[in-house]
């Protein structure tokens, strides 16, 4: 017994151990890579994982912490990320940093040296680890083999040239015959040979090498970039890019903090502002029929299938709760193809030409209608669960008092219904308001709303339109404005929800 119970304790120490090493060696790894919040994160999990699971102590936070941990690198994280780049200009041409924006600006801005001529190369692989090199002669130098890391001098006993002055073999290379050039045609494109500090040679097809020269130099104690060619200079502006005194910028970019401007842009922006509250609107209306709706509905079902005299109710239930066991993304695919104009099911059995997904009333009618069919299972569930917990003494003595089944209903089980699902109506609430899925597969948001440059459609809501602008605008992408959109969203949820809940407060006296 002694012996299994030191087996159980050392195989313990290993796994924890192991699991610890691991999150250490991730953590190390993703501070060389300046990523701070989650370097020192699984860091200090590995530290709290061997402190917690080697004491014999600690019952209690060796089963909260995986939790706990797993709460901040999945919740927690990633709500302070989002909420930090809603401070920043974080958007296409603006994800480099500083010094990496002017680094690209000084390569995009080389122009070839007009008096030197291209030079022949030849393309050879080092045998020792495969890399690439150029191999060549320049004027002032012998010949030569470069890349974008290095460039070494080679001749002498460590070559043979043959007749047409081509290099035949090299010490230390296997020189490439010209068909195998295109098996390495990555490898050729990135290739920069470095001469000095201001001129490189790049390769402009597999046989000859272009000298370039800088066309913009940058002064770092001047923080300037200066146009060789024109004398004008680039100084940084407020908005993470370099620009001229006649507001001329240079791209790329890169992220800066901005302050409150991606918030205030909302409401300044007219592009942003004018379908925005269209969708707002859309929003809220479409959460209110979607709640509404699929509860009476649930709520009619429960109250038909409780009924004492029918029979085989649990078929019936099955059936009714079917569209809640089917994924959800499968049925709204499905009914997608449903609501085809030309060639779908609804349209060929009514014999219309209904424009379900192209006309904007007709795709928030078909938004609804499916947005019920998914939810309204649910919420017969719960409805029939509330009406099935009601006290029979209470129906039976308001039977007695001469009660019709319509006040019954109206004066015991409806407030006691909604009284039960109350909480559970606020948190419907909360995620239709966030009901990304159904828009995003059944009709993209679409069709698009007029001027507002396809960035959002009638049957947008707000975590869709945000989506569009993070990820699909056709200006370029805007994390900042979208995570500043995204915060909104959050705070209305938020306060609709707390306000819900103290609603449900007042109920809890009532009887």
């Amino acid at each position: 017994m002694r012996f299994s119970l030191f087996s159980r304790r050392n195989l313990l120490f290993a796994l924890t151990g192991i699991f610890s090493s691991v999150l250490a060696l991730a953590g190390f790894s993703l501070l060389a890579d300046s990523s701070w919040f989650l370097g020192i994160f699984f860091i200090v999990s590995a530290l709290l994982t061997i402190r917690i699971y080697w004491a014999k102590s600690n019952i209690h936070a060796k089963y909260i912490f995986p939790g706990v941990a797993l709460l901040v690198l999945f919740h927690i994280y990633p709500a302070i990320y989002s909420g930090q780049v809603a401070f920043t200009n974080d958007s296409n041409g603006h994800q480099l940093s500083k010094s990496q924006a002017i680094d690209a600006i000084l390569e995009d801005s080389r122009i070839p040296v007009e008096s030197q001529s291209p030079v022949k190369y030849q393309l050879a692989t080092r045998i020792s680890d495969g890399e690439i090199f150029a191999i060549f002669r320049f004027p002032g130098l012998n010949l030569v083999a470069g890349n974008s890391n290095q460039m070494m001098l080679i001749g002498g006993s460590q070559t043979v040239i043959n007749s047409d002055g081509l290099v035949k073999s090299a010490k230390g290379f296997k020189i490439l015959q010209p068909n195998e050039y295109t098996l390495h045609a990555e490898q050729i494109q990135s290739l920069e040979v470095r001469l000095g500090s201001s001129q490189v040679l790049i390769p402009d097809d597999f046989d000859y090498l272009t000298l370039y020269r800088p066309g913009r130099t940058y002064s770092e104690a001047r923080d300037e970039i200066l146009d060789i060619a024109t004398g004008v200079a680039y100084h940084p502006n407020q908005n993470g890019q370099m620009a001229n005194s006649s507001g001329e910028v240079l791209y790329p970019g890169w992220k800066a903090n901005v302050g409150f401007r991606n918030f205030t842009s909302i409401i300044s922006n007219e592009e942003v502002r004018r379908p925005l509250l269209a969708v707002v609107a859309w929003t809220f209306i479409n959460a209110f029929l979607i709640v509404t709706l699929s509860f009476l509905m649930g709520l009619v079902l429960a109250l038909i299938f409780n009924f004492p005299a029918l029979r085989s109710k649990r078929i019936y239930r099955t059936i009714f709760i079917t569209p809640l066991a089917i994924p959800s993304v499968l049925s709204i695919l499905v009914w997608a193809g449903l609501f085809q104009t030309s060639n779908g099911v609804i349209n060929r059995l009514f014999h219309s030409e209904i424009p379900w997904l192209t006309d904007a009333t007709w795709a928030r009618i078909a938004i609804v209608l499916v947005e019920i069919w998914i939810s309204f299972p649910y919420m017969f569930l719960i409805t029939t669960g509330a009406i099935q917990a009601i006290p029979g003494e209470i129906l039976e003595a308001a039977s007695i008092d001469g009660a019709s089944h319509y006040k019954s209903f109206r004066l015991i089980k409806l407030p006691l219904v909604i009284r039960t699902v109350a909480p559970l109506l606020v948190a419907s609430s909360a995620m239709a308001l966030n009901n990304f899925g159904v828009i995003y597969l059944l009709t993209g948001g679409g069709p698009s709303l007029a001027n507002s440059n396809g960035n959002a459609g009638a049957t947008d809501i707000l975590i869709s339109y945000t989506y569009k602008l993070a990820f699909n605008s056709q200006e370029g992408n805007n994390y900042g404005l979208a995570s500043a959109l995204s915060i909104l969203n959050f705070i209305m949820v938020g306060l609709m929800s707390i306000y819900g809940l103290r609603r449900i407060k007042t109920m809890e006296g009532v009887n």
